[in-house]
């Protein structure tokens, strides 16, 4: 049984990556399930399995005369972390990028202006100590990656909203993709490759944390406003 398992993963992850990345677009059909498994030589149990995968995430849809066909983009259930990743890891992830961006400028908003209401004070310590962990990681790009994304998120959790929390706990592994998208962009629009390329970066992630440390919210939103515009900015570059 673990074996038909792995092997249905990889398929259901070779399938989704090739749908989600539009190497099998929106109303064609996938090889029949007897053509796959001699294709991809593995049984037809482990082809069904990864099928029904695919359906779960309505990516396709089956029916016995017609086939498997792909779903429109607009059916899919975008919020499966899978398909996220699939997404975030396309050669040609400019949209989507942009629009998980659209995503984190209505959530982190929303997230500061509730931190800056709701953090305790052991909140606004956890948002200091992310802060001085980002500060600390600028010359290293894959730890200020994840240093970026645990100070983005401790705000989230000094808002108390246990349903945004939840949200963006599905997107963690897509975000930190995300960072390591626009990390190089961001060093590659500087002169040096030095600590001064994030100078403006930390300023203003400083900013955000000194806003909620006053409470002051319209100062935390604007400068959350920036950081998210920015990377946007990136992204378009």
């Amino acid at each position: 049984m673990s074996t038909y398992l792995n092997l249905s993963d990889q398929l259901l992850h070779e399938l989704g990556k090739q749908i989600v990345q539009g190497k099998l677009l929106p109303g064609e059909f996938l090889p029949k399930v007897e053509v796959l498994s001699e294709q991809r030589g593995v049984s037809r149990t482990v082809v069904r399995e990864a099928l029904k995968g695919l359906t779960a995430r309505r990516l396709v849809e089956s029916t016995t005369k017609v086939g498997t066909v792909v779903r429109p983009r607009s059916d899919w259930q975008w919020w499966d972390p899978n398909v996220l990743v699939w997404a975030s890891h396309a050669k040609d992830n400019q949209s989507f990028l942009l629009q998980l961006t659209e995503v984190r400028l209505a959530i982190e908003l929303a997230a500061v202006e509730l931190a800056v209401a709701n953090a305790t004070d052991s909140d606004i310590a956890e948002i200091e100590t992310a802060y001085y962990k980002l500060e600390a990681s600028i010359s290293d790009e894959q730890e200020w990656a994840k240093a970026d994304y645990e100070f983005h998120n401790s705000i989230l959790l000094a808002s108390h909203n246990v349903l945004m929390i939840s949200l963006v706990s599905m997107l963690r592994t897509t975000l930190i993709n995300s960072r390591h998208v626009t990390i190089p962009r961001l060093k590659n629009q500087r002169k040096n490759t030095s600590e001064e390329n994030f100078y403006d970066e930390i300023l203003l992630h400083k900013e955000v944390m000194e806003a909620i440390r006053v409470r002051d919210k319209a100062r935390a939103s604007q400068a959350m406003h920036k950081l998210i515009k920015r990377v946007a900015q990136l992204i378009r570059d």
